[in-house]
């Protein structure tokens, strides 16, 4: 009997160790020196022997390269490359069946990893001392040191986690993500050169090492035409343009130096513009000392977006607070493609409390706006209170011919107060949702509401959805791409008494990295209704097309039509010309109907990057 129960247990733990069965690794190439940890004969401690060719590593086993390469093979396809000087342990491993998780802890070094689509309930993780990166089915570099790690993404999507915080970011293909102590802002888009710098780094071949025999060619990505890029550090250039640009129905002859600096947190543009025609050097851009400092600086920045504290001075190209109910989009320049002004944007956040706010001009400042925001439950709730404060909207318009006087007095305030909550239900890699809701309130204007609302995302889509009921003397998203051009806003024109009901939604992707699509649509019952698309290209997919964007934008839609003032049409096409110069087209245009004319900003120029 006692015999018989042994049997049977030996069965058991036979059967469980089966069951539990991890797959493998195999090292599929190598150069240099590279060592693999093994236990000793002892038992007892682990010792590094010298890497070989179509060597098995198990789960718990460690590899280190020293002076040269190497790459492992996992039995469902995956593969990691290793740099020099990296060490790597494979933490945990899926069983035989590929199911279950698997884990990879980077201690030092860097690594290029493409994972294979994983079935459903499996992951596969890249952990570093401070940050997890959670991937399924992803091309991506991951560089660690002992504070945490810089994370490039070629293809699919990362969710890239704080291991204390539990703050979590997506990095999608082609941006790039750090890790200091904290996360340095949001993901940023990665440029041409950084991209063509990554392909000549991983896509080289391999040489075999002394008395090995030569190790199967396995990149990561299958290698493509090679481009050659300029070696200037990223973020950092000196260039020159040379066309023309049109200002108030003026064209000008333009010369423009061009030089971008980054140094930790501190970034700059300088962009120093000299333009003339038959009647001279234009010489409002140079009349004051403020004037000059907007024609020279494009702007300066600290920090980035998300960070505890971001500051950038300059033109303000895409600003909004909270939801964007009360401000969306806003540009300090409008469409004016040529226009310096000195905007400020500011994001403080040093705990639970947080403050996003900007103002259009810190020298003529005539338009402030801020949202203080406070995390109830970090991670879940969030509640803010919105305020904007335009003082004089009438400010500026409408210059009478021939004088410096303007056709409007000046006007009283226009203001604009809101509130807003927001609950994160989910956020995964692939998907996210916040339920939202908005109120606003205009001052001798109406009110309105969007709730409830929802955003996030779903693979390659970031979509929004909110449902409103604003009265109909009540303008959402009022401060926006286009309110510099169609200021003053009567308000008293605006019917009173109806309340008007309907839907708000945006839906934006990048199927590939080259290629980003945004689409918005505004509708409420008995109104009319409000589009926006937009199409980007950027890359080398169409030979000498560096670039190519177009878009349009109507509200109040009776008909389509760019005579309108209600519209904004633009297109911007780069042609690469030879290497490092590219000729720029770039055309915004929208409609005057107190003037019956089209506003329009055109520019034409020659790009050079030395």
């Amino acid at each position: 009997m006692k015999k018989a129960i042994l049997l049977m247990l030996g069965m058991i733990s036979a059967c469980a160790l089966y069951g539990e069965e991890f797959s493998t690794a195999k090292i599929t190439a190598i150069t240099g020196v590279v060592e693999v940890a093994k236990v000793a004969e002892t038992g007892k401690e682990q010792v590094w022997l010298p890497a070989k060719l179509d060597m098995l590593l198990s789960e718990s086993e460690d590899i280190r390269t020293k002076e040269g390469k190497a790459e492992l093979t996992f039995e469902d396809g995956s593969k990691i490359r290793l740099s020099d000087s990296t060490s790597l342990s494979l933490a945990k491993m899926k069983d035989k069946e590929q199911k279950g998780d698997a884990l990879v802890k980077l201690w030092a070094g860097k690594i290029r990893a493409k994972f294979t689509v994983q079935k459903e309930k499996s992951t596969f993780q890249l952990q570093t001392k401070n940050i997890v990166a959670a991937v399924k089915g992803t091309d991506l570099v991951l560089d660690a040191d002992f504070n945490g790690g810089f994370l490039e993404v070629i293809e699919g999507i990362v969710s890239f986690i704080d291991s204390l915080t539990k703050k979590e970011l997506f990095v999608k293909a082609g941006e790039k993500a750090s890790y200091a102590g904290a996360f340095q802002g949001n993901p940023e888009g990665m440029n041409q050169e950084e991209k063509d710098k990554l392909e000549e780094e991983w896509n080289g071949k391999e040489k075999k090492p002394a008395g090995e025999k030569k190790a199967p060619e396995a990149p990561v990505l299958a290698p493509r035409e090679e481009v050659k890029a300029p070696e200037a550090p990223a973020g950092e250039g000196l260039g020159a343009s040379f066309g023309a640009v049109s200002i108030d129905g003026k064209t000008y002859y333009m010369m423009s130096f061009l030089f971008e600096l980054s140094l930790g947190k501190i970034a700059a543009g300088f962009d120093v513009r000299l333009l003339w025609n038959d009647d001279g050097i234009r010489e409002d851009d140079w009349k004051d000392w403020q004037r000059s400092l907007q024609s020279m600086f494009k702007y300066i920045r600290y920090g980035v977006k998300g960070e505890p504290v971001y500051l950038k001075l300059g033109v303000l190209d895409s600003t909004s607070l909270g939801h964007g109910f009360l401000v969306r989009r806003y540009s300090n320049v409008g469409i004016d493609v040529y226009k310096r002004t000195f905007g400020l944007e500011l994001d403080v956040k040093p705990g639970a409390f947080g403050l996003e706010g900007f103002t259009n001009d810190i020298m003529w400042g005539r338009l402030y706006a801020g949202r203080f925001y406070w995390d109830l439950l970090p991670n879940f709730l969030q509640a803010g209170v919105t305020g904007v404060y335009d003082f004089n909207p009438n400010k500026d318009r409408f210059k009478l011919v021939g004088t410096n006087k303007v056709a409007l007095p000046d006007s009283g305030p226009l203001v604009e107060y809101g509130v807003d909550i927001g609950f994160s239900l989910i956020k995964t890699p692939l998907l996210s949702v916040l339920v939202y809701a908005d109120y606003a309130l205009l001052r001798d204007g109406g009110e309105g509401f969007a709730a409830p609302g929802v955003m996030g995302k779903i693979a390659i889509f970031d979509y929004q959805l909110e449902y409103r009921s604003l009265q109909s003397n009540f303008i959402a998203g009022l401060f926006d791409y286009i309110y510099e051009d169609r200021r003053p806003i009567n308000l008293a024109a605006l019917p009173l008494g109806e309340r008007l009901k309907g839907i708000f939604g945006q839906l934006s992707a990048a199927p590939v990295s080259w290629l980003t699509m945004i689409m918005a649509y505004e509708q409420y019952e008995g109104s009319k209704p409000y589009v926006r698309a937009e199409v980007c290209y950027k890359g080398r997919f169409i030979p000498k097309i560096s670039e190519v964007a177009v878009g349009y934008e109507q509200k109040d839609i009776d008909t389509i039509s760019i005579k309108s003032p209600n519209t904004v049409a633009y297109a911007r096409v780069g042609m690469e010309m030879a290497p490092g110069v590219i000729f720029l087209f770039t055309m915004r245009q929208t409609y005057d109907d107190a003037a019956d004319v089209f506003k329009r900003s055109t520019m034409m120029a020659m790009q050079m990057k030395f």
